[in-house]
C-alpha cells in the first residue's frame, strides 16, 4: 500500500481514501519530529483548509491516528502527539508484566476489587465450570510509567486456587503477574493460552479510569489460559490504551496478558 510523503499533499487521482493519505501524511510529521511528544496539532479547521477535505474526512483521519496511539484526545483542549507509544507483541506466552519491563517501561498494578463469590454464567463457560462453582474475582488497572492503559477483568476457579488473597498480587515487581503469583503460590504454569480481540470505544467508566473521553477508540482483549493438563485456570478481559504488534506462527498461540 502505497504511504504518502510529509512533503506531498493528498492525491485525489488515487483510489486510496483521502483520510488514509491524510492519517499518513499526519503520521510523517510525528514521527520525522515536525509535532514532538506533547504538541498540539493543528485543529479541525485548520487541517480542513491545508487539505481542503470535509471535517468528516479530517476527524476519521484523526480518529485512526489515536485509534494507533500516535494522538491523544484532551478535553476541551485539543488533540496532542502522545507522550509514550506503548506497544504489546502477541506472540509467545510472554505476561503483560514481562512485556513491559522489558521493554523499558515502569509497570504499576491498582487491584480496585477482589472477590470470591458465586461464578456468573456468562463467565463459567470459559473456566468450564458449573454456575454453582466459585471463583475469585479481580479488577484491576494498569498504569504504565503513570499513566493508565487499561482497566482489566480477571476470574479463576476456587477449586484450583484455594485460598487465593488479594494480597498475593502486589502492585509493583513480578507480584503484578497474575502468572507469576500462580506459579509461585501454587506451582501452576500456564501451558497455553487464547486470545480474542477486538476494536470498540471505551464506556464512560473504564473512560474515567483511563482519563480518556468516552468513546476513545481501545481494544478489548480477552483471554483464556489453560495449566499442564490443558485445563482452564484463569480468564481475563480488559480494555487497553496501547498498540498490539501482531508476529503471527502457524505453530503458536499468540498471546499476551
Amino acid at each position: 500500500m502505497t504511504i504518502v510523503a510529509a512533503t506531498e499533499e493528498i492525491d485525489r487521482s488515487t483510489p486510496i481514501p483521502l483520510y488514509y493519505q491524510v492519517s499518513q501524511i499526519l503520521r510523517k510529521e510525528i514521527e520525522s519530529g515536525r509535532y514532538k511528544p506533547g504538541d498540539y496539532i493543528p485543529t479541525e479547521m485548520e487541517l480542513q483548509k491545508r487539505f481542503s477535505v470535509s471535517r468528516a474526512t479530517i476527524r476519521q483521519a484523526i480518529a485512526d491516528l489515536v485509534y494507533q496511539g500516535l494522538l491523544e484526545r484532551r478535553r476541551s483542549k485539543g488533540t496532542t502527539v502522545s507522550a509514550t507509544q506503548y506497544e504489546a507483541r502477541l506472540s509467545d506466552l510472554a505476561s503483560f508484566t514481562n512485556e513491559m519491563m522489558n521493554s523499558g517501561f515502569t509497570l504499576r498494578t491498582q487491584v480496585l476489587s477482589f472477590k470470591h463469590m458465586v461464578v456468573p454464567e456468562s463467565i463459567a463457560d470459559f473456566l468450564g465450570l458449573k454456575t454453582s462453582e466459585m471463583i475469585y474475582a479481580m479488577e484491576r488497572l494498569r498504569l504504565v510509567d503513570d499513566k493508565p492503559v487499561s482497566v482489566e477483568k480477571w476470574y479463576a476457579p476456587g477449586k484450583v486456587f484455594p485460598g487465593l488473597d488479594r494480597s498475593f498480587f502486589g502492585e509493583t515487581g513480578f507480584e503484578q503477574s497474575t502468572y507469576y503469583v500462580l506459579m509461585k503460590r501454587y506451582g501452576v504454569v500456564i501451558n497455553r493460552a487464547v486470545d480474542t480481540v477486538s476494536p470498540l470505544g471505551v464506556e464512560s467508566r473504564e473512560a474515567k479510569l483511563l482519563k480518556v473521553e468516552p468513546g476513545t477508540p481501545v481494544l478489548l482483549r480477552s483471554r483464556i489460559s489453560y495449566g499442564s493438563d490443558n485445563q482452564p485456570v484463569s480468564y481475563a478481559v480488559g480494555v487497553y490504551l496501547i498498540r498490539l504488534r501482531f508476529l503471527l506462527e502457524a505453530s503458536r498461540s499468540h498471546t499476551i496478558r
